[in-house]
Formats: structure tokens, C-alpha cells, sequence
């Protein structure tokens, strides 16, 4: 983390040198950094099993396995819920599965990671987690045997494809042929892999074959290629003349070549004349060189991920090259969450820290204001004996403000045998205060490009529990309870109603299934919300998962563990942390 010489106590300009990220003037900053707390403190949160990524103590977001095996597989975790296709490559030598990017994007597909020889434990975990149907192989019997194709069909998946020339040239047009009609292409050199993986993301948001060369000769099977496709119009060079000769760059259709001095340059070039075909709201980062020479397989899966959200890849070594933070600094892409790609022995933790700005939350008249109103809840109170975190000691087990409805008025039933409908409804209008300025004055989500309060949000999903305006209906809650005398309380159902509705609504109502949700508030996104190592929410999420992630995180499940410490990211590089501490004996 790099500090400006004149920062001041009422002026803050945290700069983190990966994310190019500036904090703001503390008043308005901080004051957005309270309400995020006051969404967990407010609401309580629940710890649940997300495929995502897995934060470092000190915050950085990494998918990064004991292997590049595991590695793959838990960027597929990160990517997919389920998948009809998967593809699956050696994970030992980068030539055949260079070009493969661009067609795991057509195929809406993770790229998945074996041995030679055998099928690796944790690609047959996700081809069965992720209820793969069609599997291809890139790759020649020589890179990927016939053992694991038979593998794979003794898990019941019969269709098993092997795409594979007979050198990696050949390879790469096959796979090509498998994109279609293209009218552009990529040039990159295939004795080695990093402008190729620089290319990937790109290239496969664009559509674009990457075919592979020899540094100063083209080979027949890409010039007869390129022939026959004559609806090319435009071809890229990836790297300098010493990778790809001007001679072959001359031969080619409308050629544009994306060059720097090094493999970093190159890799910011081609951001450069990408870049409005990225998000850049989320980085990933991979190692792009090492000692091997083999240190390929982080950028190849997590250019995967990245094609598919339409995110940039950066590569880079064990320290940030000036080149690639110049470009971040530069176009002003602030505020991007990073993702990191590979174990800490690749991309040490320090490349991506993060500012814990929690006492300086504190800090702020606006935080005690908050403290005061929430000090009054019947559910829990605020410690602030640590700077470091906002201590929230619950007086009750387990329980959050809405689920306590429900659990009040189950007990007054157990301990009077009767509903008290009027105390019911009593709770229910104290929650809507407290729900009000949170729900409807502070956080709002867009989805579609449609920009609502959460609690607008909630009331246009049709749930009986809510009004169209967002609030909770009395009238509803006290049917519930009442179907259920004598039992149980019927909090679970109000959740499962609301998760069913969010289905229902993005099935009929939302313009694309791909669609995301923005969460912000009083104007700044949330990035991650994370419970330990478990992610709650995080902003890449497609809009109904992020929606139901929301439910899980405002009402948990009832007699889940909600206490623990909980980070909630700001704009990428700041962070405010929240420990929820158990009830007093």
C-alpha cells in the first residue's frame, strides 16, 4: 500500500497500487461506509457455502488452489453454477490449450485441468458438480490419452469430443473452425504463451479465433486457414516483430499489430484497444512469467472466467510492472474490485492489500448517530471497545430483527397458548421503521438499468409478505403464524416465499438471464460482503443470484451460526469490518 506524504486526518488518499484506487474526503466516504456496516448490523448475516472466491486474512480476493488443478477447478466453482459443457486440457504444457478461450466462451464453458495420462480428482469432481453433458478435449492421445476419455464416459457423460492436430498449429485452426464465420482474427506466437493469454479475454468477447504462428514463418495450416475465410477484415498481431516477424504481420488481412517492450506492455496494449469491451468494475490478475517457463495455466482458466463477465485479465509477474499500473492510473479505472488468480506462492498477498478503514468509520459524527439508533434494538447492541472492528454483542441467539416476529410471537403462544395478533402487528411496524431506513432511504440496487430502492425492489417482486411499497404486511405475517399454531413459526416459509419470487421474477421480468444487480449505498457500491472465508455477496453475481444472496445475507436461514467477523469492501480498496459476538451468559 502506497501513502501520499501529505495525507492529513481530514483528507485521506489510500492508493492502492494495484487497483489504482483514491479514497475520498472523509466526511462523504465515511458516511457511506456506515451504512454499509449498518446493513449487516441492522439486518444480521448468515454464513453460507458460496462458490466464489476465498478472501486472505488481509482481504485479497483469491481462487487459487494447493495446484493448478484445483485452481481450475475452483475458478469453475467461482464461474458456474451448473454447465452443459466443459473443456479439458493438460495441465502440464500450454501449446494445445492456448487457443481455447475463445471457444470456452462460445460454449458458455469452464476449462478444466488433467494429466496426461489419468483423469485429475478434482476436473471429475466439477464434471460431476457441475453436471457436465458434452466434454471436449483439446488435444492430441500424445497431450491427453484415450485413459481419460474413458474416464469420463464411466461417469455416464457419452459425449466426448477430442479436438487435436497434429502439432499445436493445426490444433489451433481446428479449434477456430469450431467459432464459425469470423471476419477477425488474432496472430499470436505459439512457442510461448504469454501473448496468447494476453489475447484470450478479448478475443473471445470479440469472437475472434487466436491463431498460432512461429515466430518468422506462418504455417500452411493458418495460411489456408486464413484463405478460405476471406470475410477477415481485420487481423491483430499480438507482440513485438521478435515474436511475430513483420513479414508474416504483411501477409496477413488488415493487420493491426498490439505490441511493448515486454510481455506487460503487450498486455496493456491489447487492454488499450479492447477497452470498452470490459467491464473494468472487476480485474482478475495472473501470474504471466516465472522460472519455469510454464507458468501459464492462472491466465489461461482465469481469462475464462474473465471472458465470460467481460472483465480484463491482467498478467503479471511477483511485483506490479510500472507499465500495467500507468494504464490503471491513466484511463482512471478506480473502483475495481481484484480478483486474484493462483496460491499466494504466485502472486504474493501484498500486490493486493486493502485499507481497513473501520476506525476511521468510527471516527465520524454520523457513526454515533447510527450507534444510538441501533443500540435500541431488542436483538443486539454495539461494543466499541476494538478500532479495528464495529462489535455488534447480540442479546438473543441467533436471531435478526424480522426472524424475531416470528420467534416472539411463537413464544408469547407456548408461554399464553394464544396469538397476540395485535402485538404481531405492533413488531411488524417497529422492523419497518428500522427496515425503512435502511431498505428505502440508504440502499438501492439497479437491475436492467432500472434504479430502485431495495425496498421498492422487494415490494415488485409479488411476495405476500410485502407491500408494493416494500414494507412488510402485517396482515400476511399474522395469517402465517396463525396456520401454524401450535408447531412451529413459519420464518422459514417467508424466506422460501421471497426466494421463489425472485425466480419467478427474473424468469419473467428481467431482460436477460445475464443480467446483473448493482448494490449501493447512498451512491457507492458494495463490492464483497464475506463472513470469514465464506463469500455472502459479491458484484459480479448475475442478477438473481445476487438477489437471492441478499435474502440469505439480510434474513438468514433460522439456527444458522451468524456470529463471526464480517468485511464489507468499498469501491475495491477499503474495507469495514464487522465481528458479531455471541450472547452474554
Amino acid at each position: 500500500m502506497v501513502y501520499s506524504p501529505d495525507c492529513k486526518e481530514d483528507e485521506f488518499h489510500y492508493k492502492n497500487i494495484v487497483g489504482g484506487i483514491y479514497m475520498k474526503k472523509k466526511g462523504k466516504k465515511i458516511l457511506s461506509a456506515c451504512s454499509i456496516a449498518s446493513l449487516l448490523i441492522a439486518s444480521s448475516t448468515v454464513s453460507i457455502n458460496v462458490k466464489a472466491a476465498d478472501p486472505s486474512s488481509d482481504g485479497v480476493d483469491r481462487l487459487g488452489g494447493a495446484d493448478r488443478y484445483e485452481t481450475a477447478a475452483k475458478v469453475a466453482q467461482a464461474g458456474w453454477q451448473s454447465s452443459d459443457y466443459a473443456i479439458l486440457a493438460n495441465g502440464e504444457g500450454y501449446a494445445d490449450v492456448l487457443c481455447a478461450i475463445p471457444l470456452a466462451k462460445a460454449k458458455d464453458a469452464p476449462v478444466l485441468l488433467t494429466t496426461g495420462g489419468s483423469l485429475n480428482e478434482n476436473a471429475l469432481n466439477e464434471l460431476k458438480s457441475l453436471d457436465v453433458k458434452h466434454v471436449i478435449v483439446v488435444g492430441g492421445t500424445g497431450v491427453v490419452s484415450d485413459n481419460v476419455i474413458n474416464s469420463i464416459k464411466s461417469q455416464g457423460i457419452s459425449d466426448v469430443e477430442r479436438i487435436g492436430g497434429q502439432d499445436r498449429y493445426e490444433t489451433s485452426v481446428k479449434i477456430a473452425g469450431r467459432l464459425g464465420v469470423v471476419t477477425k482474427a488474432t496472430i499470436a506466437n505459439g512457442e510461448g504463451y504469454a501473448d496468447a493469454l494476453s489475447a484470450g479475454p478479448a478475443a473471445a468477447i470479440e469472437g475472434m479465433p487466436i491463431l498460432l504462428t512461429r515466430g518468422t514463418s506462418l504455417p500452411d495450416v493458418t495460411v489456408n486457414y486464413i484463405k478460405s475465410h476471406s470475410q477477415i477484415t481485420k487481423t491483430y498481431v499480438i507482440g513485438g516483430t521478435a515474436s511475430v516477424s513483420n513479414s508474416i504481420e504483411n501477409s496477413l488481412p488488415f493487420p493491426k499489430r498490439l505490441e511493448g517492450s515486454d510481455r506487460y506492455e503487450t498486455n496493456v496494449a491489447v487492454l488499450t484497444e479492447f477497452a470498452s469491451d470490459f467491464s473494468f468494475k472487476n480485474v482478475y490478475m495472473a501470474l504471466g512469467n516465472g522460472p519455469t517457463g510454464n507458468e501459464f495455466a492462472d491466465a489461461l482458466i482465469g481469462g475464462v472466467l474473465a471472458a465470460k463477465l467481460k472483465n480484463p485479465l491482467i498478467i503479471t509477474g511477483k511485483t506490479l510492472s510500472s507499465s500495467t499500473l500507468k494504464f490503471i492510473e491513466s484511463k482512471g479505472y478506480k473502483g475495481c474490485t481484484l480478483t486474484v488468480i493462483g496460491g499466494t506462492a504466485n502472486i504474493p498477498n501484498s500486490l493486493a492489500n486493502y485499507t481497513n478503514i473501520t476506525s476511521i468509520v468510527k471516527a465520524n459524527s454520523s457513526y454515533e448517530e447510527l450507534v444510538s439508533s441501533i443500540n435500541g434494538s431488542q436483538y443486539f447492541t454495539i461494543e466499541d471497545d476494538d478500532s479495528s472492528t464495529i462489535n455488534v454483542q447480540l442479546k438473543k441467539d441467533n436471531v435478526n430483527s424480522i426472524e424475531g416476529i416470528f420467534e416472539e410471537a411463537e413464544d408469547r403462544y407456548n408461554s399464553t397458548g394464544s396469538v397476540d395478533e395485535q402485538q404481531i402487528r405492533d413488531d411488524v411496524d417497529k422492523v419497518n421503521d428500522k427496515l425503512d431506513i435502511l431498505y428505502n432511504k440508504n440502499i438501492t440496487v439497479k437491475v436492467d438499468g432500472s434504479t430502485k430502492s431495495l425496498a421498492a425492489f422487494f415490494g415488485s417482486l409479488g411476495s405476500r409478505y410485502f407491500d408494493s411499497e416494500g414494507k412488510l404486511d402485517a396482515d400476511a405475517i399474522v395469517t402465517q403464524i396463525e396456520k401454524k399454531l401450535g408447531s412451529t413459526y413459519d420464518y422459514n416459509d417467508f424466506r422460501t416465499d421471497l426466494i421463489e419470487k425472485i425466480d419467478y421474477y427474473f424468469h419473467n421480468n428481467s431482460s436477460s438471464p445475464e443480467s446483473s444487480l448493482d448494490l449501493k449505498v447512498m451512491g457507492f457500491e458494495v463490492n464483497s460482503i464475506k463472513k470469514g472465508n465464506s463469500v455472502l455477496y459479491k458484484s459480479n453475481y448475475i442478477a438473481k443470484v445476487a438477489a437471492k444472496k441478499l435474502v440469505h445475507l439480510l434474513m438468514p436461514a433460522k439456527g444458522t451460526d451468524i456470529t463471526g467477523t464480517y468485511t464489507i469492501y468499498v469501491d475495491g480498496s477499503s474495507y469495514v469490518r464487522v465481528k458479531v459476538i455471541p450472547k452474554s451468559n
